[in-house]
């Protein structure tokens, strides 16, 4: 997972927004994007699964040992999880993010 900040912009701190919009750097704001967007359903599903109780119940009667791998678990479950089509939220979240960076609100 790639961490971002909300302030944190996905283009190049250098040239301002509107210079963005050329097509040698639209593939590579695209690519960004559709990976910030499938990171943040990653993380909205992991936070569903370790709500639900599935680390604990992985790990139950094992020890500590092994409950401090339930969370790995989790989280890498959920990352395949999205990469395999996820809950549908990392391409609403792409087109809307696509369409702050184009300056549409």
């Amino acid at each position: 997972m790639v961490p971002i900040s909300p302030t944190q912009s996905l283009v190049s701190p250098q040239r301002p927004v509107a210079q963005t919009a050329s097509s040698a750097t639209e593939p590579q704001n695209q690519d960004a994007l559709k990976a910030v967007a499938a990171d943040f359903e990653a993380a909205f599903i992991a936070q569903m699964l370790t709500h639900s109780g599935l680390a604990d119940a992985l790990t139950s009667g094992e020890g500590k040992m092994a409950s401090a791998f339930g969370s790995f678990f989790v989280e890498q479950l959920a990352e395949q999880m999205s990469e395999m089509g996820g809950i549908g939220m990392a391409d609403s979240i792409y087109k809307q993010l696509s369409r702050y960076e184009q300056g549409e609100t």
